[in-house]
């Protein structure tokens, strides 16, 4: 029976070190695992967050587009409408001139009368 202790003791500590040492190892092949597959997701992620920043450029790019387009066709409508304007107040001053014109000749023509 002495002999039979530390043959026991001595199978009980190869057991447990064997066992621990497989703890260990899985539990490092799980975080290794654990990181490649954090790093696919995180990969993906990445590309997800790119595609979407990307798009979002795009569409921000566009609506600069189309309002410096609008700003443009606003603009070419103010010029024209102001163009009008300048032809209007142009055409008003040429009727002021001829009626002033006309005006002065009345009167003139008032005046040779009176002194006839």
């Amino acid at each position: 029976m002495r002999v039979g202790v530390p043959i026991f003791l001595f199978l009980a500590a190869a057991g447990f070190h064997t066992a621990l040492t497989a703890s260990l190892e899985s539990a490092e092949k799980e975080d290794t695992f654990g990181e490649e597959v954090g790093l696919e997701q995180l990969s993906d992620l990445q590309k997800r967050d790119q595609e979407e920043f990307e798009a979002a450029q795009m569409s921000e790019e566009e609506n600069d587009t189309q309002e410096e387009d609008m700003n443009r066709d606003g603009n070419v409508e103010a010029d024209q409408h102001e163009s009008e304007s300048d032809e209007d107040v142009d055409g008003m001053r040429q009727k002021r001139e001829h009626l002033e014109a006309n005006v002065e000749e009345a009167d003139e023509t008032t005046n040779l009368a009176e002194v006839e």
